[in-house]
């Protein structure tokens, strides 16, 4: 790697970083602060779902706008819409401008990731390209520790204050990233064009069991992201500090199970293994939430939950991957595409369910994850050395 990018790279780690502390810092309080705007769970998922629709839509237009008009310029857009968004958080005085803050948010924070990871492939080649992508994965992983507990932490004397902190962080690191950021593009691609995401003949795809494995995937998460706290607080008295301490604990619990243990599992099992033994762990982890007689109890199902999870985030993309009979990036697109859904629809189902009964969002995880495993489990394999496609 060129040593006048190692400044840059650095920036792009600290606003991957920064992004999503500001995504997991509303976790810990978010439900206290609606309900003290007159909503309940429903206006919680559709909260936590807002965000997700605009990633959707609005990440792919990101993307290829970096490719017209160049990466610095966008990732600019999206560092210093995102620091707005959170000070329009803290002023929001009811929940429909809330929601709307929260899409505003998505829409602009979208620019981001998609605009960081082309400027890493501008810069890098190789090896290089690999570990600086991992980097900003290490930079995600490590805002999703530290944000819920600082949100916890902030949201016990304010249920404002850590909007507007994570908002000062944001745009405190934009002046370092508009004279750190030289642009890297050097060509303008004034045809790149929208790809198709989704089609109906998806279905027909040999991939289509994995793709409907990450949208149960991301739907439970999304499901139990969004309904947690209100369960927690109802069970077991939790507040805001509570569960910020909660939410750091699965992070920690997801950096050390996906940086440290997954690749031993899979060069001992393959991916196709651990991907349904951590489905099946997920279906255990809701059920034993049921179940907890006590905060203790109750956090350990927790942690068991985020160890299914993370063996079945990583070797997912891993199937795919080795798996692809056309282009790689295509299938991921699409395999990333049915992850958004789940994002999507995870807080809609769970917040509105859970108006019916506190238990039932977690009957239907764990209901979900097993009939993925009975329908498509068979399906979801380790190609077989030889096959057309393998990656070694």
């Amino acid at each position: 790697m060129q040593k006048q990018y190692l400044r840059p790279m650095v920036i792009l780690v600290i606003i991957q970083f920064l992004v999503m502390v500001g995504f997991g810092i509303v976790i810990p309080i978010l439900p206290f602060l609606i309900e003290e705007l007159g909503g309940g769970a429903f206006s919680l998922g559709l909260f936590m779902s807002a965000y997700s629709i605009m990633q959707f839509f609005f990440a792919p237009f990101w993307g290829r706008l970096s490719d017209r008009i160049g990466r610095r310029p966008v990732l600019l857009i999206g560092l210093s819409g995102y620091g707005i968004t959170f000070f329009l958080y803290g002023m929001a005085g009811n929940l429909p401008l809330l929601i709307a803050f929260r899409a505003l948010s998505g829409m602009v924070s979208s620019a981001t990731l998609p605009t960081a990871m082309a400027y890493m492939a501008d810069i890098t080649e190789g090896a290089d390209r690999s570990k600086s992508m991992g980097m900003l994965g290490a930079a995600m992983g490590l805002g999703m520790v530290f944000g819920p507990a600082l949100g916890g932490f902030l949201g016990h004397y304010s249920f404002t204050l850590p909007f507007y902190f994570a908002g000062t962080l944001a745009l405190f690191v934009l002046p370092f990233a508009w004279k750190l950021l030289p642009e890297t593009l050097k060509e303008p691609n004034l045809e790149s064009k929208p790809k198709v995401r989704l089609h109906p003949g998806v279905i027909r795809d040999p991939l289509f069991p994995l793709f409907i494995f990450n949208f149960v995937l991301s739907f439970t998460m999304a499901m139990f992201e969004s309904t947690f706290t209100l369960f927690a607080a109802e069970r077991v008295g939790f507040g805001p500090q509570e569960m910020g301490i909660v939410f750091m604990i699965i992070g920690i619990t997801g950096v050390i199970v996906q940086g440290m243990l997954i690749g031993k599992v899979v060069r001992r099992f393959g991916d196709a293994k651990p991907a349904k033994v951590g489905a099946l762990l997920c279906a255990v982890a809701f059920l034993w939430l049921l179940w907890a007689p006590n905060a203790i109890l109750l956090v350990l199902g927790t942690v068991v939950f985020m160890v299914g999870n993370s063996f079945m985030v990583p070797t997912g993309s891993s199937l795919v991957s080795k798996n692809s009979h056309t282009g790689q990036g295509a299938s991921l697109g699409v395999f990333q595409s049915f992850g958004s859904l789940g994002r999507i629809a995870g807080p809609l189902v769970g917040g509105g369910i859970y108006g019916l009964s506190m238990n039932t969002p977690y009957v239907i995880g764990a209901a979900t994850l097993v009939l993925c495993l009975i329908f498509f489990g068979a399906k979801i394999q380790d190609r077989k050395a030889g096959e057309a496609g393998t990656s070694a």
